[in-house]
């Protein structure tokens, strides 16, 4: 049996159409139907209900779509497996990251792992932090590093870092907090940890400043540089943007109440997962 048979038939099952099967799978119809033809001559048995251009799943159809699916997966498993033996690897970690993390201290950190722990294959996810404890719930991943804690109650969420959080803004002589909230939209909710507590605190002494929400810090420091706004973040967010003075960063009494916090979530403890979490306690 070929397993490109079996994915055919599963994207032709789940779609009941050839023609939009042969655009998923970016083969001819031509080759879809010559698919189904030799997994129905080697299985014996129709799969398929014709009915001119469209398609229906026979009752051995639907009885064999959930044991291709398994085939397939247990396949590709095996194969993945394979490959990492041949590159050397013995176990595999498998991590989800939130993107400020993943573009701060994650790289140093995966630098020294890697070169202390050369068989353990590391593949990261990178995805938003209120998705991160679904997915480490959910058993996708083994370990997420977020911003926020896991709200799932089968995993569990560990601080492994502390940052201070900074007022950043246009490089402006002379300028302090109060002038800039006076002249400039605060972009915020780029991070999903304090913002919620820190505009409480700062519309108490300034009810008339404006806002912008804006949900990605990377987009928020180009808004800064280009005078669109100011904002509350990591430090470790804008250090290369202060060694170029592209921002500049101001004293501020509301930034020195608020922390932004690195955590650990994990479901089940694995012992790759556990060297990896030895590594980001020492930091």
């Amino acid at each position: 049996m070929d397993m490109k048979w079996l994915q055919t038939f599963i994207v032709a099952a789940e779609l009941e159409n050839f023609r939009r099967a042969s655009e998923e799978l970016y083969i001819t119809q031509p080759a879809v139907t010559k698919h189904i033809h030799r997994l129905e001559d080697y299985l014996n048995i129709l799969l398929f209900e014709r009915n001119g251009k469209s398609v229906k799943l026979t009752a051995a159809g639907h009885k064999f779509l959930p044991l291709a699916k398994e085939m397939t997966y247990t396949f590709n498993k095996n194969m993945n497996e394979f490959d990492s033996w041949k590159q050397g690897y013995n176990k595999k970690l498998t991590i989800v990251c939130a993107p400020q993390i993943a573009s701060s201290y994650l790289p140093d950190l995966l630098k020294d792992f890697i070169k202390e722990y050369p068989n353990i294959e590391v593949d990261i996810d990178i995805s938003k932090s209120y998705e991160i404890g679904k997915k480490v719930s959910a058993g996708t991943v083994d370990l997420g590093l977020a911003r926020m804690p896991s709200p799932y109650t089968n995993t569990t969420s560990h601080i492994v870092q502390k940052e201070p959080v900074v007022l950043a803004g246009p490089i402006i002589d002379g300028a302090d907090e109060s002038y800039l909230l006076a002249h400039y939209r605060v972009l915020t909710h780029n991070h999903p940890g304090y913002w919620d507590a820190l505009l409480k605190d700062l519309k108490q002494f300034n009810p008339h400043i404006q806002t912008m929400a804006v949900s990605q810090i990377e987009v928020t420091k180009r808004f800064i540089e280009a005078g669109l706004g100011i904002s509350y973040l990591p430090l470790s967010m804008v250090q290369e943007e202060l060694m170029v003075k592209k921002i500049s960063i101001y004293p501020s009494a509301s930034s020195e109440t608020q922390t932004s916090l690195t955590y650990l979530i994990e479901k089940v403890e694995t012992e790759e997962g556990r060297l990896f979490k030895q590594f980001v306690m020492n930091l």
